[in-house]
């Protein structure tokens, strides 16, 4: 179920200005729980901007002195599967706590069971039976009906409609607006690229494009 802490000071790791670091902040500052005091990044380009009035506080060398400030959590907006995974490692390893933010305008059904350091965007709806691995990305208007598998740290991005019992591996991404049938398996690894409709089982570390979705890369 969704982190149920107490309110965290909190930073977002992820500062691109014109990626999903403003669309996190949103959501989180949505919620009205935790208060968001900056971000961090490792893109030292990045020294120095804010992003809606909140400053850049370094990079992930900064992980282990946050508590000395009294910040306690930590938000991902890295479009990176496997970068999320390291630094929210990095992070729990410092003591930081991964949130959970889901938009208020998402609708999760009460008994789906969600990771730690996910997050969902407005709009999102997840149906019942279903599973949100540790720091999944659920993006803006994307659907997860009954009894779905979302792997850790997966990404479904905007606009994606996943039938009853899809599952999606572990890193996998899945494109703008990608549709799936009922009790289709996507594979750890896997790329889904966007607007494909997924009939059959994708291979693990493959690229599936089109409609219906034919493989055009394998592992």
């Amino acid at each position: 179920m969704p982190d149920r802490a107490g309110p965290l000071r909190t930073v977002i790791f992820g500062a691109r200005p014109d990626g999903s670091a403003k669309v996190l902040l949103d959501i989180i500052r949505a919620v009205g729980v935790h208060e968001v005091v900056g971000f961090l990044d490792d893109d030292p380009a990045r020294l120095g901007i804010t992003i809606a009035g909140l400053p850049m506080l370094g990079g992930s060398d900064r992980l282990a002195s946050l508590h000395g400030e009294n910040i306690r959590g930590i938000a991902f907006a890295l479009g990176s599967n496997r970068g999320r995974h390291a630094l929210l490692d990095r992070a729990r390893a410092c003591g930081l706590e991964p949130i959970v933010a889901i938009h208020p305008r998402a609708v999760v059904a009460p008994d789906v069971v969600i990771g730690a350091g996910v997050w969902m965007a407005a709009g999102a709806i997840v149906n019942p039976g279903s599973r949100i691995g540790d720091g999944a990305v659920i993006n803006t208007g994307a659907t997860i009906d009954h009894d779905c598998a979302i792997g850790d740290y997966a990404n479904i991005s905007p606009g994606c409609h996943l039938s009853g019992r899809t599952i999606v591996g572990r890193y996998a991404f899945l494109g703008t607006g990608v549709i799936t049938l009922p009790d289709v398996d996507i594979g750890e690894d896997a790329v889904v690229g966007a607007g494909a409709v997924v009939l059959k089982t994708v291979r693990p570390g493959s690229t599936v494009v089109g409609v219906p979705a034919r493989e055009v890369r394998s592992s």
